[in-house]
């Protein structure tokens, strides 16, 4: 562990399983919020900022999957959004998140494995963070999709060596080839932190769903 790196974090970063991710975001849901705002974490905030981009204040319901202590939920509400569904594998991180008061339902449940939601039943679905080292695997993408309505909207971070080195990329291409969903928008690769970790970089896509 870099001394720009907190315990917490990388343990999270460390994980091999889905217990062990589990159990790291069970150890960190209580300094979560304090001390990603110390590292100047953007992820949330830019990703919320491009899903504004693309979607009606008046579209719902919004899917936030992957959503830890509903930084996304907040920004999504201050932006006029509401709605909102929050996934997280985290019970500890979901409570967290339930004191935000902007979650019209949050429930368990891990990307990567199959979701308990139905077909098409959102109008955008965003997942800021959640693609990076130790996390969820490339194939969550098409369960995201499979719950994003025709012509939603789908937001996402990933970390640039992940996009580049675990599947992500490929698994991208192969939806647009096959005509199940379209680019929007790309950003350049940006610091996932303002304050730690320089090393980090992601860049937030936008699909929308055919």
């Amino acid at each position: 562990m870099s001394d720009t790196e907190s315990a917490a974090m990388a343990a999270v970063y460390a994980a091999r399983t889905v217990g062990e991710l589990a159990a790291g975001y069970a150890d960190w849901a209580e300094r979560y919020d304090a001390e990603t705002a110390a590292s100047g974490y953007r992820l949330p905030h830019l990703c919320a900022a491009f899903l504004a981009r693309h979607l009606p204040a008046e579209a719902r319901p919004i899917l936030d999957a992957g959503c830890g202590t509903g930084l996304v939920g907040d920004d999504l509400r201050a932006l006029g959004y509401d709605g909102i569904t929050g996934i997280d594998l985290s019970e500890p991180m979901l409570a967290r998140a339930a004191g935000r008061g902007v979650y019209a339902v949050l429930r368990q449940m891990t990307l990567g494995e199959p979701l308990d939601l139905p077909d098409a039943g959102f109008a955008a679905v965003i997942s800021s963070g959640v693609f990076t080292a130790g996390h969820a695997p490339a194939s969550s993408l098409d369960e995201l999709l499979r719950v994003t309505r025709p012509g939603g909207v789908l937001v996402f971070s990933v970390r640039d060596d992940i996009h580049r080195t675990q599947g992500f990329r490929e698994r991208q291409d192969a939806l647009e080839a096959q005509g199940r969903w379209r680019l929007r928008e790309r950003s350049e690769p940006v610091r996932a932190f303002t304050v730690r970790e320089p090393h980090v970089l992601a860049r937030v896509f936008v699909y929308e769903a055919a």
